[in-house]
């Protein structure tokens, strides 16, 4: 969003850490990405906007203490400040200077019932924490997905004002393209006529993509057409055993590849025909669906598929999985016809360029 904020003419600065997120099992599922997690502080430029890496002095459960944070901001002089996150430290340091500085405050959120805490401490924090002074004195709050949105008003007691407004994908990079889809297939001795379904993201228990397999194996008799799976992502360590064990059992070719960047990912969906997410939520689901190819993902995101461009399931539902899969795998017409809904979709409501938008009207 920075980057689409500041070809809009925008001045656009990021104040963030000297490290990335704590993911879990980091080495293993997203270094070969990101690199290193303790990147150190200084400044650089990226895409047209400035990032200043503040140090660290104080780190508890993914929530940073921004060492220089005020001055930072005061040197700055921002008209528009956007919080990513309600709950942590520098939210209410932010909000303590808002009336000196005299800017608009938009705090977004990402928080949904799967992430949250229920350690002592966590709910502690929460019952402490002043949401009541960010309901009153924050310009905008928004949820970036309908389970984000019910989060906030339900877990954080904050009821009026509370927006959607969904990531995007760049549909300039993720977009249909045949030669893009044979060069991959070609690449990769996939058979062009053959349904390719594909799962993007960390390879772990939560996220459950071995229910994919699961799925496949019940209807592998009702199955009339070559199928072939692509998971793309690095594993945990505990996972990747017991997923091995799944696919040695069954009939169906299973390619895996290494986490990639978002350049080369989006090949990866031009070159599918069906995006598979059993359990959770991920940005890729707007990705797939701005390469024209039809979703199937947890029913809990009604904003990710309402342009009748994929099939909302029950998480942890192998029938209900299976069913969606088997629809999809058979009935080219319907494929194709909610491929096409969802670049729509993209293309009018969920471009970063018109989610940038929105951001700051």
């Amino acid at each position: 969003m920075a980057k689409e904020h500041a070809k809009m003419g925008h001045t656009v600065t990021v104040v963030t850490s000297d490290r990335y997120f704590p993911f879990p099992n980091y080495d293993n599922t997203v270094k070969a990405v990101l690199g290193n997690r303790f990147v150190g502080i200084g400044e650089s430029f990226v895409d047209g906007f400035k990032i200043i890496r503040l140090k660290t002095i104080f780190e508890y459960s993914g929530r940073v203490w921004l060492l220089g944070l005020k001055n930072t901001i005061k040197q700055i002089q921002p008209d528009i400040i956007i919080c990513h996150g309600i709950p942590n430290f520098n939210s209410v340091r932010i909000l303590n200077l808002k009336k000196k500085l005299d800017f608009k405050l938009i705090f977004d959120d990402h928080m949904v019932k799967t992430y949250e805490s229920h350690r002592f401490i966590g709910n502690i924090f929460y019952k402490l924490f002043n949401f009541k002074k960010i309901e009153k004195f924050a310009d905008r709050i928004i949820g970036i997905s309908s389970e984000c949105v019910d989060f906030i008003k339900e877990k954080y007691r904050i009821k009026k004002n509370v927006e959607l407004v969904p990531l995007g994908a760049d549909t300039d990079l993720f977009r249909p393209d045949e030669d893009i889809k044979k060069s991959f297939r070609q690449k990769n001795n996939i058979p062009s006529e053959a349904i390719v379904l594909i799962y993007t993201g960390k390879l772990i228990f939560d996220k459950a993509p071995h229910n994919i397999i699961l799925a496949l194996d019940k209807i592998k008799n009702k199955i009339t057409k070559e199928v072939i799976l692509l998971f793309v992502g690095n594993f945990e360590t505990q996972y990747k055993e017991y997923f091995y064990s799944l696919v040695e059992k069954t009939n169906f070719k299973i390619i895996h590849f290494p986490s990639v960047n978002n350049k080369e990912l989006a090949n990866f969906f031009i070159g599918a025909d069906i995006a598979i997410w059993p359990r959770q939520i991920t940005i890729s689901t707007i990705e797939a669906s701005s390469c024209g190819i039809p979703i199937i993902c947890s029913q809990k995101y009604k904003e990710r598929f309402k342009n009748n461009n994929g099939i909302p399931i029950k998480e942890d539902d192998i029938d209900n999985l299976s069913d969606a899969i088997l629809l999809l795998i058979e009935d080219d017409k319907l494929r194709e016809n909610m491929g096409q809904n969802g670049r729509n979709l993209v293309l009018n409501e969920m471009s970063w360029a018109a989610i940038a938008k929105n951001f700051i009207e």
